[in-house]
This record gives structure tokens, C-alpha cells and sequence, in this order.
């Protein structure tokens, strides 16, 4: 894996002719922030950068310590806020059709969002849209951001520059795709609802392990769709935020918690210097589908032909089998063919029937 010195050494060359356009949903708070942030010192100021999120206060406080261009090239650079209620499918597809309707590209399309929502192992609840509210902040609102604004990105492809989706959220697990219960409403019926709140709730656990595993299924899905473009799933690792580091089980579990909360912190890195690692991966990729650790290191990696089949060959001997893609094993990938293609099927109905 690289170093902290290898990262940026790497994201200091990055320095492209044209102005990137990058959209950071989850970007008022944690890595998302600190990636708007060094992207923005980066290039200095010279990016349009559009942070998506709930908090304009934040967001307005971040995009002001933003640097400023002031060389005459530097026509086309923003930066900007965009507000939106990432547990609302229909709140995410109209930031899509707005960003849609006056953007011509995406470079950089990178969600990180999660919050209490879609973090907590206590609580666990259905949003007014029907949705696991762990797997809407976790897989379904990062689903559809990619699946709307992927015309931008292929537009920034055809035009010789970068096209790149990164999802943070837990790479590398290889945890395997759920074939049964997708949405996890008969494990938020069978939780012990006296409990929620003052001990770990098991489909809040579920929730964020589902997460994890769907969106190994959400890049080896684009991957193949838009072999042309990059798409990583990549682990943050712990990070010291004011919202990710800590750890809370519960009163019952106090003692647990110091515990737990003692030993994150030993091996936690500052948002600022795993958002450095976060960046060498999204500058470090051309084409293909990525697991990435959290220094950004490669766990595996598959560039899909430009000829592949856009949908997955259930019918192939390795279709499920776990951990391959396309008949090649895959470290730290939970995906199988028929895994995925399940996976989808049943993302697009529930988001058809949500969406109508």
C-alpha cells in the first residue's frame, strides 16, 4: 500500500488542462469534506466543485476557506452547494435533473454520505418511501446519483478527460450479496423493538453490512454497462470526525464502548490525511472497476472489454460463484454474476415503483 508521502506526491502531479468538474455528495462533513477540500487546494481553486448535502451552513462555511483562481485561464471555475435530502430517492433525482439540465460534464462523481442514518447500530427504521433508511444512505440514493448523472460522465470520457465514480463506504470485505430479505424488511420486522435504542439492533447491524456488499454489486454493475469509465468502491478506513469517531452500542453496553471507542482512536487517521489517500485513488484510475483499500491501495481490480455484454452471463459456470466477476476471482469482492444481476433487477423495481 502507498504511503502518506506516495499519495501526495501522486495527487501533487495531478494537474489537468482543463477545469474538472467534481460533484462530493456527503461533502459538508468527514471525508467527503476533506476530499472537496484538497481538491479545491489542489488545484487551487481552479475547479468547478459542487458539494451535495443537507447542511448549507457547513457547506457555506467549507467553500468559503476554498482558494480562489485568479489566473486569466482559469474561465469556468465554481464552487458551490447544491442541498439535498440523501434519504429521498425523490430528492436525489431532482438534484440529478438540476445538475442535469446546466452541466455538460462530470469528472469526479464521489458520495460518501452515510450520517446517523445510515451509520447507527441502534436505530433502525423505514423511510416514508418504504426504504430500509440504512440501505437508502448506504446503497439506493448512491445507486441512482450514479445511474442519473452518468451521461455527464460519459460526456467527459468522450471529451478525453477523466470520468470517475468513487463510492466510499467499506470495500474489501468481500462480505457476499444477499439472494433473499434485499430490502431487509422481515429483518426490521423480526428486531426486538423494546431494545432499539439502548442496544445494538441486529437489522441495524444488517443494514450496514448489506450496504457494504451492495455496492460491490453497484460498481461491477456500471463497470459493465460503461466499460470505458472508472468506478471504485473504496474503504475509508477509521477516521477521526466529529460524526465517525465514536462509536456508541448503547447504555447497556457503556463499558464496551470506552473500550471500543480507545481502541478506534489508536488506529484512526484524521480526515484530512485519509482524504489524501481517498484522492491518490480517484486520480489513479483510466478505466475498469477498483476495490481499494483505505491508504487507496488496489485489493483487485477488472477492465470489462469494449465489446463485454452489458448485462451479466447467469447462465456461465462461475455465475454464482462468489468473489468472481465475469469468471475471474476477485479479492475482497462479494458479488457474484447472479448475485449482482438480482441485485439490480430488484433495485430498478423498487426505484421504478418510488419513482412513478
Amino acid at each position: 500500500m502507498p504511503s502518506l508521502a506516495v499519495a501526495e506526491a501522486s495527487n501533487a502531479a495531478f494537474c489537468p488542462s482543463y477545469i474538472p468538474v467534481a460533484v462530493v455528495v456527503g461533502g459538508t462533513s468527514g471525508v467527503g469534506q476533506a476530499m472537496a477540500e484538497a481538491l479545491a487546494r489542489q488545484t487551487n481553486g481552479r475547479a468547478h466543485i459542487i458539494i451535495v448535502g443537507r447542511n448549507a451552513t457547513a457547506a457555506a462555511e467549507i467553500l468559503a476557506t476554498f482558494p480562489k483562481p485568479t489566473d486569466s485561464d482559469a474561465d469556468g471555475w465554481a464552487h458551490e452547494f447544491v442541498q439535498c435530502d440523501a434519504l429521498s430517492m425523490a430528492s436525489v433525482r431532482a438534484v440529478c435533473a438540476s445538475l442535469l439540465s446546466r452541466l455538460k460534464r462530470i469528472n469526479f462523481l464521489v458520495i460518501t454520505a452515510g450520517g446517523p442514518a445510515g451509520n447507527s447500530l441502534l436505530d433502525c427504521y423505514e423511510t416514508p418511501e418504504g426504504l430500509n433508511a440504512h440501505l437508502a444512505m448506504r446503497y439506493f440514493m448512491r445507486y441512482l446519483f450514479t445511474k442519473e448523472l452518468l451521461p455527464l460522465l460519459v460526456s467527459a470520457k468522450e471529451m478525453g478527460q477523466h470520468a470517475h465514480v468513487m463510492t466510499v463506504l467499506g470495500a474489501g470485505f468481500g462480505l457476499a450479496l444477499r439472494t433473499t430479505d434485499l430490502g431487509l424488511h422481515e429483518a426490521h420486522r423480526n428486531s426486538i423493538k423494546f431494545l432499539q435504542g439502548v442496544f445494538p439492533n441486529i437489522a441495524a447491524i444488517k443494514g450496514i453490512a448489506t450496504g457494504v456488499c451492495y455496492n460491490d454489486g453497484l460498481v461491477a454493475h456500471f463497470a459493465a454497462q460503461h466499460p470505458d469509465l472508472a468506478f471504485t468502491h473504496i474503504s475509508p478506513g477509521q477516521v477521526l470526525t466529529a460524526g465517525g469517531s465514536e462509536v456508541y452500542l448503547g447504555w447497556l453496553l457503556t463499558p464496551l464502548t470506552w473500550l471500543l471507542n480507545i481502541f478506534k482512536r489508536a488506529i484512526s487517521l484524521t480526515q484530512n490525511e485519509r482524504a489524501k489517500y481517498m484522492l491518490y485513488a480517484l486520480f489513479d484510475a483510466d478505466r475498469g472497476l477498483f476495490i481499494r483499500g483505505d491508504h487507496g491501495d488496489i485489493v483487485s481490480a477488472h477492465v470489462f472489454s469494449r465489446d463485454h455484454k452489458p448485462q451479466f452471463d447467469v447462465s456461465s459456470p462461475t455465475a454464482h460463484k462468489k468473489g468472481f466477476l465475469n469468471g475471474v476471482p476477485m479479492k475482497g469482492y462479494g458479488g457474484s454474476d447472479a448475485s449482482v444481476a438480482g441485485l439490480i433487477a430488484y433495485t430498478e423495481q423498487v426505484l421504478a415503483a418510488i419513482l412513478r
